[in-house]
């Protein structure tokens, strides 16, 4: 009588193999009054090849974290930013972009029992008194579109626009003439104004150069404008047209695709060599000489600026 070992039957696994992700990074916003100028917002973005092409997903997910507190699930697969198809971006493009933006608006497609639903994620950021940021508003919209959202968020979303960053010129002055008197562009403490005398250090700016990435707006050119005395700040306009110094980090701005945002002002050119500055975040108004007190001010006019 003869036996025989049982026979083993090895099945083939029909789990899927998962691609490994072109890209993925942590998904950071910087906010410089806070006590941790780089804010982790709970997940992180991930660029894959799907069946369909490069597509962005969210992913990693941590509960109770501000990507949670938003509705975001992982694998949520990001469709637009504040407004904006991100097809056309690359990975370093959109990161930055997230970085910077405040408030952040994701339009998602999840899958739901294996169709796509569109969810919309609303989430803006404020710093406490104890200098930690928080979730001053979250919204989130399940099976509805991106335009049926707009009129229900309660919050104004900027659109997002993408920058190159290009060059940087060293020492430069900003001049406007006025009754025979030039008058330059000056910064002394949090003080800006345009002064009379042209002073070393005060009115002197070292001016990051940029170009629009996308959506192109001709006789515009986006620049950074740093003190040369005070370097670690730079001017920036806010959404009230009150010009002011912010925290500046040229590790961080000296590289491309930063989005807009009040550090930036458009150069735009008016005739001949004369231009103005005007706002990024507030179009139409640009920085002006005031007349009673010399401050520099933002007003629909402008004052007409060379560079010397």
């Amino acid at each position: 009588m003869s036996s025989c070992l049982p026979c083993k039957v090895i099945s083939k696994s029909k789990k899927k193999a998962t691609m490994p992700p072109l890209h993925y990074s942590r998904l950071t916003v910087d906010y410089p009054k806070a006590r941790d100028t780089s804010t982790f917002l709970g997940g992180h973005l991930f660029q894959r090849e799907t069946r369909d092409g490069v597509k962005f997903f969210i992913e990693r997910v941590v509960n109770g974290n501000f990507l949670h507190q938003a509705g975001i699930k992982s694998n949520d697969r990001l469709v637009t930013v504040n407004d904006r198809d991100i097809d056309g971006l690359n990975f370093d493009q959109l990161l930055d972009s997230i970085r910077c933006l405040n408030p952040i608006m994701f339009e998602l497609e999840r899958i739901v029992d294996g169709s796509p639903v569109t969810v919309i994620s609303v989430l803006e950021i404020a710093i406490g008194d104890d200098n930690n940021p928080f979730a001053r508003f979250v919204g989130f919209y399940y099976n509805t579109t991106l335009e049926i959202a707009r009129d229900l968020i309660p919050i104004d979303v900027p659109t997002l626009i993408v920058y190159d960053y290009q060059s940087v010129d060293y020492n430069v002055c900003f001049k406007t003439t006025s009754g025979g008197t030039d008058y330059w562009l000056s910064t002394d403490g949090s003080k800006v104004f345009f002064s009379p005398d042209k002073l070393p250090g005060t009115s002197q700016w070292n001016k990051y150069n940029y170009v629009f990435a996308s959506q192109p707006q001709h006789g515009k050119e986006p620049v950074i404008l740093v003190p040369t005395g005070h370097t670690d700040h730079c001017l920036a306009a806010n959404s009230d047209n009150i010009l002011k110094l912010e925290i500046f980090d040229q590790n961080t701005y000296d590289k491309p695709n930063i989005p807009g945002n009040g550090r930036f002002f458009n150069r735009k050119g008016t005739s001949g060599a004369e231009f103005v500055l005007e706002s990024s975040i507030m179009e139409g108004y640009s920085i002006t000489r005031s007349d009673d007190d010399d401050a520099a001010v933002m007003t629909t006019s402008g004052s007409q600026l060379t560079e010397a």
